[in-house]
């Protein structure tokens, strides 16, 4: 019996070659969605990064509107009685207060309304304002005594410049 020497290189048709290339594209397109899913990841960390700057900076200048709230400082003076927003600077008595307080009705973006915090910067838009609250009832009372103390609204906004980080934040104080 005679053999037959068949030539295996005359026989290929680039079988190998598809292969290889729907392989390269599988793993192209693998690579190419890891990039989107770090992309998404990385503005979603720098969203959170300047979210959490703005309630920083807020909660900051809620502080630095405590201090301001004090029996030996000008604020009780500076106090006004209008029953516009016009040029208050930020410090209102609850007396021609709107419904619902200054808060809901002034204009953060105009400086005549507002105090501007000491830690706004170039990229940081922080404004806060005062209302001192109606005096608590003749009645009430704390822990059995008479209430002499006054009450303060103070409200906060913080906005970091070129992004939609916007807080902000409120508290009652008692001085």
């Amino acid at each position: 019996m005679k053999m037959k020497l068949i030539n295996s290189s005359n026989k290929q048709k680039g079988a190998i070659l598809v292969l290889s290339l729907i392989i390269l594209l599988i793993m192209t397109l693998l690579g190419v969605s890891v990039m989107s899913v770090n992309i998404l990841d990385e503005k979603m960390v720098n969203n959170d990064r300047q979210y959490k700057e703005a309630l920083h900076a807020a909660e900051l200048t809620l502080r630095e509107a405590e201090k301001l709230i004090d029996p030996d400082a000008t604020y009780n003076t500076a106090l006004t009685t209008s029953s516009t927003v016009a040029s208050n600077r930020g410090l209102y008595l609850s007396t021609s207060a709107p419904t619902g307080g200054w808060w809901k009705g002034v204009n953060w973006n105009n400086a005549d309304q507002v105090k501007e915090s000491s830690s706004s910067t170039a990229n940081k838009s922080i404004h806060y304002i005062i209302e001192q609250l109606p005096a608590a009832p003749a009645d009430s009372k704390e822990a059995g005594l008479a209430v002499t103390k006054k009450y303060y609204r103070i409200t906060s906004r913080a906005i970091v410049t070129g992004s939609n980080a916007k807080v902000m934040l409120q508290t009652t104080y008692k001085k």
